[in-house]
């Protein structure tokens, strides 16, 4: 009987009562979405460098990234972030790695990406490409950042450079704006089935 109460305790009752978590990982400015089925009733997380972004806006929670003495701290302290914010049984979305990247960076961006996947191996997680996050969230699949942000202020309503005081399209919005696409993606698939 315990098992079974376990287990009703555990299940979702209704769609919103799934807490999905949209994961765009970045060494800069990562940022999270746990997507509830609308937009306000999401909470939004994300890192960054400047101390301007730093703060709560609303559902939406910036922090400043720790200070670190070698690559391996950066990235723990990244996956620890990301980690805290976890809710209680997530369904965990990561948007995978875009091939842009070249040089030193690329290889950070991979070790990033691992010690987050080695850290998260209790849950399961699922990597969705760039591509289908984009065309998800506008109908095409080589959407700009632009595209992305317009789509979400029409989706939401929500005017994330006015909320963060912010004059030019770039991080933390356009990183906020991914994870809420990724957590969406998330949602949508486990709710059509």
């Amino acid at each position: 009987m315990n098992i079974m109460k376990m287990k009703m305790k555990t299940t979702p009752k209704t769609d919103t009562d799934i807490e999905v978590v949209g994961i765009d990982l970045s060494l800069t400015c990562p940022a999270m979405c746990v997507y509830r089925g609308e937009f306000n009733d999401c909470s939004l997380y994300y890192l960054t460098t400047k101390k301007k972004y730093a703060g709560k806006f609303s559902n939406i929670n910036g922090h400043q990234i720790k200070p670190y003495n070698d690559p391996v701290e950066r990235f723990t302290h990244i996956s620890s972030f990301i980690l805290d914010k976890l809710p209680e049984n997530p369904k965990i979305f990561i948007e995978g790695y875009s091939f842009g990247s070249r040089g030193r960076a690329l290889f950070q961006i991979a070790e990033n990406g691992g010690i987050l996947k080695y850290r998260l191996t209790r849950h399961k997680y699922e990597i969705i490409p760039p591509a289908n996050i984009k065309k998800f969230a506008t109908g095409k699949g080589n959407a700009d950042k632009e595209k992305m942000y317009d789509k979400f202020y029409e989706d939401t309503g929500v005017n994330l450079m006015e909320k963060l005081d912010q004059q030019t399209l770039a991080s933390p919005v356009t990183d906020i704006v991914d994870a809420y696409y990724i957590s969406k993606y998330g949602y949508e698939s486990i709710t059509s089935k």
